[in-house]
């Protein structure tokens, strides 16, 4: 996988990157294909997906935006260099609404 960058709010994210969930939201599961992710500080929600919730479930802050790529990648067969790019844009979204931190690695 080559190296990919995206420029956020002086934030430098690359594959390397750590990432950790705000833990002041709350991810409400609503059926198979929906999930709620709710911030009580700024009452805002946003809809995930399917795909969204299972990104948002690997990030744990001990793994790199490519360890969660590539357990994606394990976990839905056939994913293609688009979806990675939207995995990352997905991240990139993330991080601008304040719900997940990001740390390099060591």
């Amino acid at each position: 996988m080559r190296e990919l960058f995206l420029k956020n709010l002086d934030q430098e994210i690359n594959l390397k990157t750590c990432l950790a969930v705000n833990p002041n939201l709350v991810l409400r599961i609503e059926d198979d294909d929906c999930a709620l992710l709710f911030d009580p500080d700024r009452g805002s929600v946003q809809m995930l997906n399917q795909t969204a919730v299972a990104i948002w479930q690997n990030i744990d802050g001990q793994r790199s935006l490519r360890q969660i790529i590539e357990g994606l990648h394990d976990q839905y067969k056939g994913m293609d260099a688009a979806a990675n790019q939207q995995i990352i844009a997905l991240v990139n979204g993330l991080l601008k609404l304040g719900a997940i931190r990001t740390r390099e690695q060591s």
